[in-house]
């Protein structure tokens, strides 16, 4: 059951993609102040960039990585996933780490998503994949 004070939480979340997710999120009725694990999906051309950046990634506290896995066109994904709260700024700060990693390697961020909900979109709204 939604609180009094929904709407006004939801209207304190940035105006922005993830912002937008998390909007989703509440409206789907999932508390946001539990943890949760959330999938950031990093994707390379190469299966030895993808390798590189998932070693990386992996020294990174809190974070477990999965193994790259290539799509069916070849394009090379790695989940790196942390326990943490859906928080924008928690999000927002991941995604910025993991920009920048995923950048020393050939490699960019697409997207974010926690297990169970839809994958968030990047900003052509192409589904990101797998959450």
């Amino acid at each position: 059951m939604p609180t009094p004070f929904a709407d006004l939480r939801k209207q304190l979340i940035p105006d922005d993609e993830t912002g937008e997710v998390l909007r989703r999120m509440l409206d789907d009725g999932i508390d946001l102040s539990q943890p949760r694990e959330i999938g950031f999906h990093c994707v390379f051309g190469e299966q030895a960039q993808a390798e590189a950046f998932a070693a990386r990634a992996a020294q990174l506290d809190g974070v477990r990585v999965e193994p790259p896995e290539a799509d069916e066109e070849g394009i090379w994904d790695v989940v790196v996933v942390r326990d943490m709260k859906p928080e924008h700024d928690a999000i927002t700060a991941m995604e910025r780490k993991l920009a920048a990693l995923a950048g020393e390697h050939g490699g960019f961020p697409d997207g974010w998503g926690c297990a169970g909900d839809a994958p968030a979109e990047d900003e052509d709204g192409a589904d990101d994949g797998a959450g």
